[in-house]
């Protein structure tokens, strides 16, 4: 399940005004919006733009004039990979202009949110580039148009507008309706993947559950659940990570996943599912766009990967721009997501980011911050 959580926007009322004016905390004047200090702290600020690049200028040892022209290159650059995807958008959905206000605005904030999902030293590194160079590069970040072009809704009884000639229902519809049966059918062979798991660990002998439980919760945590009791969301994260991210001792892969491969018990589907899960690491996503009561795409922030899953779920309870850390895995052509945490907006996203990208990097890997995430993702759960 996924919660959002945006207690920011409270905290800063009254400092940011219309016509994108704010009032600055650092200089105490009314003038044009810079930027945030501290976001994620108790008592978040705002700064206006000079006082944001006379910060900026001072944090790095440059002049003043310097600081804005680095900031001058960043919205160039951020203009120009709006502007290219915004016209690319067209070119797939075979039109010359946007329809109305209302699909523009959506293409631009899919497209911001997927700007959104490339690090601070990747922007930097294109800012000291020029337009023609950045633009093959842009033309290479690979979009999810198909799931943001919207059919007008039809009546059973209407031509479809799929261009058939048919009637709707004897059409188009047809596939729809198979497809939300074949992505249920997944769905139930999963749960009973889950299902399979937990009895194998229920009735493992060579497994302390117990100690396991103190393992994963902490000294800490454990006597709040003494105190407090464990609560539903407790539980799952526990089953979460006995089901797909508890290694025994040198073991390859986890130990529910494992030894139900090793049994003779799965279907074809059910063994794929497994697999799935086995390569798929607990990772931070951002939410670029919803279709509601369906799913929504996410976008991997450290491989820039997109899939599209289906959760209603999640189509109702977060918003595009907003990060959540989950596992998302195939079943079939489809996608499912598994292991759900609250959703947050991604000014809170940078903290927690470098937690990860600190531990990666002492791990001694080399072969990316995913792979090192499907052994140590459930440690990063409770930054989120």
């Amino acid at each position: 399940m996924v919660y959002n959580k945006n207690p920011m926007k409270d905290k800063l009322s009254g400092k940011i005004l219309d016509d994108g004016l704010c009032l600055c905390d650092v200089c105490g004047k009314k003038s044009k919006l810079g930027g945030f200090l501290n976001p994620i702290s108790p008592d978040p600020q705002v700064a206006c733009y000079d006082c944001m690049i006379r910060m900026s200028a001072e944090e790095k040892g440059i002049s003043i004039a310097a600081a804005e022209k680095q900031r001058n290159d960043a919205l160039r650059v951020s203009r120009l990979f709006t502007d290219c995807k915004m016209k690319e958008y067209l070119a797939a959905a075979q039109k010359s202009d946007f329809s109305d206000i209302d699909e523009a605005n959506k293409i631009l904030q899919y497209v911001t949110t997927v700007w959104n999902t490339f690090d601070k030293k990747e922007k930097d590194k294109m800012a000291r580039k020029k337009d023609d160079a950045l633009i093959p590069l842009f033309e290479n970040v690979k979009m999810s148009w198909g799931h943001l072009t919207e059919k007008p809704p039809q009546k059973r009884n209407d031509i479809c507008a799929c261009g058939s000639g048919r009637k709707y229902k004897a059409c188009c519809l047809i596939c729809q309706e198979q497809e939300k049966a074949e992505i249920e059918k997944w769905k139930r062979f999963d749960a009973w993947v889950i299902r399979k798991g937990m009895i194998l660990l229920t009735e493992s002998k060579d497994l302390d559950i117990a100690s396991l439980i103190k393992f994963y919760f902490g000294k800490k945590r454990e006597a709040e659940a003494k105190r407090y009791g464990i609560t539903e969301q407790d539980m799952e994260e526990l089953n979460e990570w006995l089901m797909n991210d508890y290694f025994a001792p040198d073991e390859p892969t986890p130990y529910a996943l494992g030894r139900l491969l090793a049994q003779d018990t799965l279907s074809i589907d059910e063994r794929k599912l497994v697999e799935a899960r086995i390569e798929a690491p607990k990772s931070v996503y951002l939410v670029t766009f919803i279709k509601k009561g369906t799913g929504a795409l996410l976008r991997n922030i450290f491989d820039q990967t997109e899939v599209f899953v289906h959760d209603t779920m999640m189509s109702q309870s977060t918003q595009p721009g907003y990060a959540v850390f989950l596992r998302v895995f195939p079943a079939g052509p489809y996608y499912l997501i598994s292991g759900g945490h609250m959703s947050y907006p991604p000014i809170y996203l940078d903290e927690k980011l470098k937690e990860i990208e600190k531990a990666y990097k002492k791990s001694g890997q080399k072969d990316g911050v995913n792979p090192f995430l499907r052994r140590n993702g459930h440690v990063f759960g409770r930054l989120f």
